[in-house]
């Protein structure tokens, strides 16, 4: 029984600390991309969670897995859905200049995905949601 109480205090205390920091994408991100990842990803978190500390993590990591999993499935035969998405999902007062770097890029990568201002947990809802639906009929 104290075993079982040692190991369960454990794993409950490795889980509690492996989830208060950056994620593989997110450090990726972080360490490749520092100019962008300050200006967008973290810079929306602080403002979404201010002091809130352990949700501005969660957040950071949630956009950052979502942008490398829009880079991940994206098909340039969807890009007219994934331009709306973008619009759609554009964070308030970004939505045009989210539209010119969208149009200005020349390859979808997270380096230029990066310069924009999303909600990119929404934008790959958005996008999957939308392929589905096409592909349906």
């Amino acid at each position: 029984m104290k075993k079982f109480i040692i190991i369960l205090i454990v794993v409950s205390t490795s889980t509690i600390t492996s989830s208060q920091g950056l994620k593989k994408n997110a450090t990726y991100i972080k360490d490749r991309y520092p100019v962008e990842y300050e200006a967008t990803i973290k810079k929306e978190a602080l403002l979404k969670w201010e002091d809130n500390y352990s949700m501005i993590v969660y957040e950071i990591n949630k956009q950052s897995n979502s942008l490398v999993k829009l880079v991940d499935v994206f098909n340039s035969d969807n890009k007219g859905i994934v331009n709306k998405a973008i619009q759609k999902w554009s964070v308030n007062g970004y939505k045009n200049s989210n539209e010119s770097l969208f149009k200005k890029m020349t390859t979808f990568d997270l380096k230029g995905l990066l310069k924009m201002n999303c909600n990119w947990s929404m934008v790959l809802y958005e996008y999957k949601k939308q392929v589905k639906a096409k592909n349906s009929f």
